[in-house]
């Protein structure tokens, strides 16, 4: 099956693995668009020179900001870093001008082509249940506010897939104030909307999408986590919080 694919990576001050998981990339796909984002690290220019990105850098932010107990923790910082990080996502998607867009990584490694796409989104194997992060109250709640929900679990997270034109209508039809709401019912530290992959999977599930497992499948070829290019010297502040 042929279906056209763009990649969006996430980079921020790893250039050694960033580096390294473009050049496996390009082993496959040598020719298909990839969008290269660094927000607010180093300069990246000429990695992306280098394996023919599109390069955006944005002055926020967006995935470092997290404070909790006076440490760092990946994710967003504010409803600021929420809008940036959609705003760019349609960019990227507006860039490739593709069916699907990869969410890659420092740590996602591809190991050959694509062989089945899912309708919707396809996120890890390895799943989270929004019931974890939400309290009952809130599930309740979006269950009767959203009565075409059809999974209920996050995974969107590097190596996942979205279907451009789905994820694009999801966030034109979904008020950033109506994520926002759901902090009131999260558990979690952070707030529902403090990483991607959950902001994502948020917006899937609420427009009555589907999401597949897929990540870390025979499907996809796609394998996260992978360390294989990080090294122990690297702190959360060059932007490694889980090594």
């Amino acid at each position: 099956m042929n279906k056209k694919v763009g990649f969006y990576f996430n980079c921020y001050k790893n250039k050694y693995a960033t580096d390294n998981v473009l050049n496996i990339l390009r082993q496959f796909y040598p020719n298909s668009p990839v969008f290269l984002m660094c927000d607010k690290g180093d300069d990246f220019t000429d990695i992306a020179q280098k394996y023919n990105c599109e390069y955006y850098y944005s002055n926020i932010n967006i995935l470092g900001g997290a404070m909790y107990n006076g440490r760092p923790y990946m994710g967003f910082r504010d409803s600021d870093c929420l809008k940036e990080y959609l705003k760019i996502v349609k960019i990227a998607i507006k860039y490739c001008k593709t069916e699907y867009l990869i969410f890659m990584e420092d740590d996602v490694i591809i190991n050959g082509i694509i062989t089945e796409f899912p309708e919707h989104s396809g996120g890890d194997i390895n799943h989270n249940k929004f019931s974890n992060l939400i309290s009952k109250e809130g599930i309740d709640y979006l269950n009767d506010k959203y009565p075409n929900i059809k999974f209920s679990y996050w995974n969107m997270a590097g190596g996942s897939i979205v279907n451009c034109n789905t994820i694009l209508e999801c966030i034109e039809k979904t008020n950033i104030e109506e994520i926002l709401y759901f902090n009131k019912y999260c558990t979690y530290p952070f707030g529902l909307c403090h990483t991607n992959d959950v902001t994502l999977n948020f917006l899937l599930m609420i427009n009555g999408k589907t999401n597949d497992f897929w990540t870390n499948t025979h499907k996809s070829n796609m394998r996260h986590p992978d360390k294989r290019f990080y090294n122990q010297n690297l702190k959360i502040e060059d932007g490694v919080h889980r090594k």
